[in-house]
């Protein structure tokens, strides 16, 4: 068994995956989005760094790059990994204070591996307000959902949400390769 998938058993609310996210759903998570015009970008949820390494391939060298991870678990891998990348152990909903606290006013642009359907209502309006506080007008949002889980009440709860709180929200066509398949939001504010 990985550790990704020992993670998923014993944290299955702060571990959203059975194993890393596919490279074709990474290259979906990490493409139009303009992270290379992107002068500050955030993973939350950047788990074992699977999406991570398409993500700094497309950036600029001056680009500011960190994630926020809550499964200390998974930051040794991480770290290990992407030893030049910053990443902080703390709840996704800290964003705005991170930001400000390394100086920076706004995110250009913020991807999530946060497992959304898992998440309460409640949970999933606060880190949807952190994520708006963090963008700036024009600023990107972009996560994946599980096909499965888009018929969950919480998951069909979160694609409304983001209809409402962006405005424009676009899905990618299905990554079939991943396990489970999934697709990527992207959205404008």
């Amino acid at each position: 068994m990985t550790n990704l998938t020992m993670q998923f058993l014993r944290k299955p609310l702060t571990t959203g995956a059975i194993c890393p996210s596919s490279p074709e759903l990474s290259r979906l998570m990490a493409s139009d989005i303009g992270l290379e015009n992107a002068g500050v970008v955030v993973e939350l949820g950047p788990g074992t760094g699977a999406i991570t390494r398409f993500i700094v391939q497309k950036l600029q060298k001056e680009s500011v790059f960190f994630a926020i991870e809550l499964n200390e678990s998974v930051l040794p891998v991480f770290k290990e990994l992407f030893p030049d990348r910053e990443i902080y152990n703390e709840s996704a909903s800290n964003l705005p204070e991170i930001l400000k606290r390394r100086g920076l006013s706004s995110a250009d642009v913020i991807l999530s591996g946060l497992p959304w359907a898992s998440f309460s209502s409640s949970l999933q309006d606060e880190i949807l307000s952190a994520i708006l506080k963090a963008l700036p007008k024009g600023g990107v949002f972009a996560t994946f959902a599980y096909l499965q889980g888009t018929i969950l009440p919480t998951g069909i709860k979160f694609r409304r949400k983001l209809k409402h709180c962006f405005s424009r929200v676009e899905t990618s066509r299905i990554a079939w390769m991943n396990i489970p398949p999934a697709f990527v939001y992207r959205c404008w504010k």
